[in-house]
C-alpha cells in the first residue's frame, strides 16, 4: 500500500502550520521505513482532483489518500478518485467543517486526529451523492441554505482573527439563514421529482442528505444514513416572519417534525430539481449554479478509513487540539 497525503494550506486550522504538519508526517514514517508515502501540498482550488486521479490511476497497488484539511479537501479527493478500484480515503481534520466525521460520534472524534490510527485502521464502505458531474458524501442543498453557506464561507475566508470556537459553531450559518429568510424573503418555484414522484412547489430551501450533519451543532437530517443506499430530502416552505428564527433552531437540531406545515421529509434514490430561475446549489461546500440538477445515491461508492481504538492515539505525533 502507498500513502498519499493531500495537504490544503488554506484549511482554517492549517494556516501557518503546514510545515509542522508535513514534518510530523515525515517523522512518523521514519519509524516505518517499509511504508511508502508522499506529500502533496495543493497549489490552487481543485488541484487535488487531477493530482489524486493521476497518482492513483497509475499506481500498481492500493493507495490510501489522506485529506489533510476540511470538507472541501475531502470533496476534491473524492471527485479525483471516484470509480477507481485501488483507493481508500482518510480524513485528517483541520477544516472549519468536518461534517462527515461527526457521523461517527463525539466519542470517536479524537481518533481522526491520530496519524497512527489513520494509517493502521481498516475501512468501511459508504454511499456517495452524485450531483451532475460532481460527487459528495454529506449533502447538497439549494436556495436559502446554499446562499447562507456561500456568504458564510466568504466571512470565514476573510476572518483570520475569528476564534476557532465561533468559526465552526454553526452560529454564522444559522444567523445568515434567519437574516436572508426574513429580510430577503428568499423562495423559489421548484420542480422536484423523487424517484418519479413530482413534488412541485414554492420552497425557500431544499436539502438532499446522505448523513445527518452539516457542521458543528447542525444535525438537520436526523434520519439520513450514509450506508443505506438512499438520500433523505427535506423540502422547506417559505417562512417570512420572525417565526423563522425558532424554526431554524429546531430544524438545525433535527426537530423538523414540529413544523409539518413548513417542512416535509422524503427518501429516494434519484432526485431531480429544476426551476425557471437560476438555482443556488451547494454540495459539500462547493458552490455552483444551474437551472436543473440531478442527485443520485451511489451505494458503496467509497472505502473510507474508520480509525481504531483510543489506545493507539498520541504516541508519536503532536497533539492538535483544535478540530
Amino acid at each position: 500500500m502507498k500513502h498519499l497525503f493531500i495537504v490544503n494550506p488554506k484549511a482554517f486550522f492549517l494556516k501557518g502550520r503546514v510545515d509542522d504538519v508535513c514534518s510530523d508526517i515525515c517523522l512518523f514514517f521514519v519509524n516505518y521505513p517499509q511504508l511508502e508515502y508522499e506529500i502533496h501540498v495543493t497549489r490552487w482550488k481543485r488541484d487535488a482532483v487531477g493530482f489524486t486521479r493521476r497518482y492513483v490511476s497509475t499506481a500498481d497497488r492500493i493507495v490510501r489518500v489522506y485529506a489533510v484539511g476540511g470538507m472541501g479537501t475531502l470533496m476534491e479527493i473524492i471527485n479525483g478518485v471516484v470509480g477507481l478500484p485501488n483507493v481508500q480515503v482518510a480524513a485528517w481534520p483541520f477544516g472549519v467543517d468536518n461534517a462527515f466525521l461527526r457521523y461517527f460520534g463525539k466519542d470517536r472524534m479524537e481518533h481522526f486526529r491520530s496519524l497512527r490510527n489513520l494509517i493502521f485502521s481498516g475501512v468501511s464502505s459508504f454511499d456517495l451523492i452524485r450531483c451532475g458531474n460532481n460527487f459528495g458524501i454529506c449533502a447538497g442543498f439549494m436556495g436559502l441554505e446554499a446562499i447562507s453557506a456561500r456568504n458564510g464561507d466568504r466571512i470565514l475566508g476573510n476572518a483570520d482573527f475569528m476564534p476557532g470556537w465561533l468559526a465552526h459553531s454553526g452560529v454564522i450559518y444559522l444567523a445568515l439563514c434567519v437574516y436572508y429568510g426574513i429580510s430577503k424573503k428568499i423562495s423559489q418555484s421548484y420542480q422536484v421529482i423523487i424517484d418519479g414522484t413530482p413534488l412541485y412547489g414554492n420552497y425557500s430551501s431544499i436539502l438532499v442528505a446522505n448523513q445527518p450533519y452539516l457542521g458543528s451543532g447542525l444535525q438537520p437530517a436526523v434520519e439520513a444514513r450514509p450506508d443505506d443506499g438512499f438520500l433523505d430530502v427535506y423540502l422547506i416552505r417559505p417562512v417570512t416572519n420572525y417565526k423563522l428564527a425558532v424554526l431554524a433552531l429546531d430544524y438545525a437540531q433535527g426537530r423538523y417534525y414540529k413544523w409539518p406545515q413548513y417542512i416535509s421529509h422524503y427518501r429516494g434514490k434519484t432526485i431531480t430539481v429544476s426551476s425557471d430561475q437560476i438555482m443556488d446549489i451547494c454540495l459539500d461546500g462547493e458552490h455552483f449554479y444551474d437551472v436543473t440538477v440531478e442527485y443520485q445515491a451511489v451505494p458503496h461508492g467509497l472505502d473510507f478509513v474508520c480509525p481504531a481504538g483510543r489506545e493507539n492515539t498520541r504516541d508519536d505525533q503532536r497533539n492538535y487540539a483544535q478540530f
